[in-house]
C-alpha cells in the first residue's frame, strides 16, 4: 500500500517532464523547418564615411546616395561623418575609427609615405585648393609671398600650395607659416597676407563681406592635381573587396544624381543632414564643384595611372615624399585585378607634357602680368622677368601656343605651332583657326568652346587638327581668356601639346592587330559606358554577335592565313557597313561584335540583315573558295531589357547565335521573343 501511493506521485511528475520535452522538441523542429523553408534577410553591413568638413555641397554625392537607398541597395548601412577637430581623415581610417574617408591627392603623399591607403575614385578631377590674398595688397602671384605670413593647414593636406610655393623659390623660411584657423576674418583683419582656402566656396563669403580678393591658383603654375577622392584602407580592400566595390559603385551613382539635381539635394543638405550655410552659398558651391567634376567631359570618379605617377613625381622633386617612395597598391583596381600597363617611360612622357603644357601657359601670364608692373617693381623681379624671357624662347620654339582677338583672328603664333602646321607666321596672322580645324571635328564642339571663353571661364579639350600638308595631328587645347588691366576680356590665349604620339600609342593599346578593329579591352570600356546609359537613361542598347561559318574547315583546307584573310575581310565589311554612332569590334577568335546604340530589336535586327547581305556580297583578295561556295556568318542579336545585367545581354546574343548555327548558318536569329513568348523573332530581308 504505500509503496503504491509513492508511485503515482512519480508517474505523475515523469509524465509531465515527458509532455514537456516533446512540447520542446517539437517546437524546435518547427523552427528548425521555418529556418529552412524561409529565406534569411541579410543585415546591412555596417560601415563610416569620414568627410574632411561639415556638411555642404562638396560631399553632395554620398548625402544623395544615402537620402535615395543607393547604400542600402547595395547592402550598406553608411554613417556619414562630418570632420571633428583633430585627426585628417587618413589618420582616421588607418587607425579603424572609419572605413572609408575622403580626402585630395594627399591619399598620394600618404601611399608615397608607406601608408596602406588604397584610391577608390577621383570624383573632383581638378584640386578647388587655392591661396586668396586681398586686392589691395597688390599679391598676384607666389613670388610675392616671399616674407610675408601665410595660413596654411596641415602639410598632408596643403601639400598641393606647398609644392607650387617651392617651385616658385619658397622653402620653409621663405615665408611665415601660420596655422590654419579655418575663420575667414584672419584675412580681412590683415591678420596674414595669404590664407589656404577652396575655390568652390570661400570666394563666395569673401564676396558677401564686400571684401575683393585674388586667387592664386596651383594650376596656373603647373600644378593640377587630383581634388577630393573616396579612399579605404588596404586592409579592408584586401578583406572585403565585394564591400568596398559596392561602396564605390553606389557613392559615384550618388554624384551623378546630386550633379543632375543639385536644388533638391541643396534641400536635403538643409533639411536632414544639418549643414548650416545658406541657400546660395550651397548654390554657388554645386556650381563650382561641377567644374571641378567635369561630369560631361569625363567619367565621374576616373582615375589616370599617369596622372598619378606626375603628381607622385612633384612631391618627390619638391621634397615632400621620400625619393624611394612607391605608389604600388595604391589603385583599388590594380590591387585587386593587375592589369599590363604601358610601359614607364609612357607614362613619364604624359606627365611631363601636362607638367610642361600648364608651366608654359603660366609663363605666358606671369609675363603679361610683369609687363605691366615692371615699373613698380624691385630689380629681383626685373631679373625674374629676364630668366622669364628665356624660358618664353624656349616655349616658343617647343610649345604650340597662339594668341587670337575676341572676333577669332590670329594675333600671336610660335614658331612650334607654325612648324606643326606647315604654315608660316605670317601666313597664320590675321586668319582664324578654321585654316586648321579637321572635318572630324562638330561643330557643338566649337560652340561649347566659344561658349565657355566667352563666358570667361577656362576650356580644356582633346582635338584633332589639320595640317597644311593634309596630315593629322593631335594635341591637347587649353584656352583662357586674357584680359585687359580693368578685366574686360579682349581675346584668348591657348596653349597647346602635340599628343599624336600618345593617341597611337592609345590606339595600339586598344586595336585588334589583325583586323585594325577596336580589341576585346576596349570593347569591354565601351559596353559598360554604353549599358550604363542604358541603366541611367533607358535608352537601348541593340547588341550583335557575327561568327564567320566553317571557319575551322577554312583554316583547315587553305592554311592560317587564309583563315587571317578573311577575319580581316569580314572586319572591313562590318567597319564599312554600320553607323557612325555604332561600335565594332572582334570579341574573339572569328567572333565580332556590334554595339548598337539607342536601338530597339527592329533596327538591331535590320542591322544583322545589312551586314549579312553586304558579307555576302564581299569577296577576300587572295582566296580561292570551292565552286558555289560565299564567305558568311551567323548574328545572334538581343536587345537590353529592364533587369538586365551586361552578362545577361551578351548571353541572349549567344544564345540567339548559337541557335543560327544549329539551324544550319548564314542566318539571324534572336531569343529576344515577341511579346514575351520566348520564340525567335522573325528573320528581317537582307538590305
Amino acid at each position: 500500500m504505500k509503496r503504491a501511493i509513492m508511485k503515482r506521485p512519480m508517474n505523475s511528475l515523469t509524465g509531465f517532464l515527458a509532455r514537456r520535452l516533446a512540447r520542446c522538441l517539437a517546437l524546435l523542429l518547427l523552427a528548425i523547418l521555418c529556418g529552412l523553408g524561409a529565406p534569411s534577410a541579410r543585415a546591412a553591413e555596417q560601415v563610416v564615411l569620414q568627410l574632411k568638413w561639415h556638411p555642404q555641397f562638396q560631399f553632395a554625392g554620398y548625402y544623395a546616395a544615402d537620402k535615395l537607398g543607393y547604400f542600402a541597395a547595395e547592402g550598406l548601412a553608411v554613417t556619414i561623418r562630418p570632420r571633428q577637430p583633430g585627426p585628417n581623415p587618413v589618420d582616421v581610417v588607418l587607425a579603424g575609427q572609419a572605413d572609408f574617408g575622403v580626402s585630395g591627392s594627399a591619399v598620394v603623399l600618404s601611399r608615397l609615405r608607406g601608408r596602406p591607403v588604397v584610391l577608390l575614385a577621383a570624383v573632383f578631377q581638378h584640386a578647388p585648393l587655392v591661396l586668396l590674398t586681398r586686392s589691395e595688397d597688390g599679391i598676384l602671384g607666389p613670388s610675392e609671398l616671399k616674407g610675408r605670413r601665410i595660413m596654411l593647414g596641415p602639410e598632408r593636406e596643403d601639400a598641393l600650395l606647398l609644392a607650387m610655393l617651392r617651385n616658385q623659390g619658397l622653402g620653409p623660411d621663405d615665408f611665415i607659416r601660420v596655422p590654419h584657423t579655418f575663420s575667414d576674418t584672419a584675412l580681412i583683419d590683415e591678420e596674414v597676407d595669404a590664407v589656404s582656402a577652396y575655390v568652390t566656396n570661400q570666394p563666395f563669403q569673401y564676396r558677401r563681406r564686400g571684401v575683393a580678393v585674388n586667387i592664386i591658383n596651383p594650376v596656373g603654375y603647373g600644378f593640377d592635381f587630383y581634388g577630393d577622392t573616396l579612399f579605404t584602407s588596404e586592409a579592408l580592400a584586401r578583406r572585403r573587396p565585394d564591400l568596398v566595390a559596392a561602396m564605390r559603385r553606389a557613392s559615384l551613382k550618388g554624384w551623378r544624381y546630386a550633379l543632375d539635381h543639385p536644388e533638391q539635394v541643396i534641400d536635403w543638405l538643409i533639411a536632414d543632414y544639418g549643414s548650416t550655410k545658406s541657400r546660395d552659398y550651397l548654390a554657388y558651391e554645386a556650381g563650382m564643384t561641377r567644374r571641378m567634376i567635369m561630369p560631361n567631359l569625363i567619367e565621374i570618379g576616373h582615375v589616370n595611372p599617369a596622372r598619378l605617377n606626375w603628381i607622385a613625381d612633384v612631391y618627390r622633386a619638391e621634397g615632400l615624399a621620400p625619393p624611394a617612395g612607391r605608389l604600388d597598391g595604391l589603385l583599388f583596381d590594380d590591387l585587386m585585378t593587375p592589369q599590363v600597363r604601358l610601359p614607364d617611360w609612357v607614362r613619364w612622357l604624359g606627365g611631363g607634357l601636362g607638367l610642361l603644357g600648364a608651366a608654359s601657359f603660366a609663363l605666358l601670364a606671369l609675363n603679361r602680368r610683369l609687363k605691366r608692373l615692371v615699373a613698380e617693381r624691385t630689380r629681383e623681379l626685373e631679373r625674374a622677368r629676364d630668366r622669364l624671357q628665356y624660358y618664353l624662347d624656349i616655349v616658343d620654339k617647343y610649345v604650340l601656343t597662339s594668341a587670337t582677338d575676341l572676333s577669332g583672328r590670329i594675333t600671336y603664333v610660335s614658331s612650334a605651332f607654325a612648324r606643326a602646321t606647315g604654315y608660316d607666321k605670317a601666313e597664320l596672322l590675321g586668319r582664324t583657326h578654321g585654316l586648321i580645324r579637321h572635318p572630324d571635328n562638330p561643330d557643338s564642339l566649337y560652340q561649347e568652346m566659344w561658349s565657355t571663353v566667352l563666358a570667361g571661364r577656362s576650356w580644356h579639350r582633346e582635338m584633332k587638327n589639320l595640317a597644311r600638308d593634309g596630315s593629322t595631328f593631335w594635341v591637347e587645347s587649353n584656352i583662357e581668356p586674357t584680359r585687359d588691366h580693368d578685366g574686360t576680356i579682349i581675346g584668348f590665349t591657348a596653349v597647346r601639346i602635340d599628343i599624336t604620339d600618345k593617341k597611337r600609342i592609345e590606339e595600339l593599346s586598344v586595336t585588334d592587330r589583325l583586323t585594325g578593329l577596336f580589341n576585346r579591352f576596349r570593347l569591354d570600356e565601351v559596353l559598360a559606358r554604353e549599358f550604363g546609359r542604358f541603366e541611367r537613361y533607358g535608352r537601348p542598347l541593340g547588341v550583335i554577335l557575327a561568327d564567320v561559318d566553317h571557319f575551322k574547315q577554312i583554316n583547315d583546307s587553305l592554311g592560317h592565313g587564309a583563315g587571317d584573310r578573311v577575319l580581316a575581310g569580314l572586319a572591313r565589311v562590318l567597319a564599312d557597313k554600320v553607323r557612325a554612332a555604332d561600335v565594332v569590334g572582334r570579341w574573339g577568335g572569328e567572333e565580332f561584335l556590334i554595339l548598337c546604340p539607342e536601338t530597339d530589336l527592329e533596327g538591331a535586327l535590320m542591322m544583322a540583315g545589312k551586314l549579312r547581305a553586304a558579307l555576302g556580297e564581299a569577296a577576300v583578295e587572295g582566296l580561292d573558295l570551292p565552286a558555289g561556295r560565299r564567305l558568311t556568318a551567323s548574328f545572334g542579336v538581343a536587345v537590353s531589357r529592364p533587369g538586365d545585367t551586361i552578362d545577361s545581354l551578351i548571353s541572349r546574343a549567344d544564345q540567339g547565335l548559337y541557335r543560327a548555327k544549329n539551324e544550319g548558318r548564314d542566318r539571324i536569329r534572336t531569343i529576344e521573343g515577341v511579346g514575351g513568348s520566348g520564340e525567335a523573332a522573325p528573320e528581317p530581308e537582307p538590305v
